[in-house]
């Protein structure tokens, strides 16, 4: 069997690749079972072993808070016409 040698991934590449490469040495992968939609707070909770309601509720929370305070950052930052 012939095998192809890859050569290794930066972490630090500013790349898609370099990007998956840091989440796969970080741990976080998202699971093939147990998902809802993509896997993102079942890859999160099995990472940092969290109850994945938990995670799925700190997911949630944090898309409800976070995107009003990007909002009014922006809305403060941008110059008007």
């Amino acid at each position: 069997m012939n095998s192809a040698t890859h050569p290794p991934i930066d972490i630090h590449e500013s790349s898609l690749r370099g990007a998956r490469a840091w989440f796969a040495a970080n741990g976080l992968s998202r699971p093939r079972d147990g998902r809802v939609l993509s896997g993102v707070s079942a890859g999160i909770a099995r990472r940092y072993d969290l109850n994945r309601l938990v995670a799925r509720l700190l997911v949630i929370t944090g898309v409800l808070v976070l995107t009003p305070l990007v909002y009014v950052a922006a809305w403060v930052l941008m110059p008007t016409d």
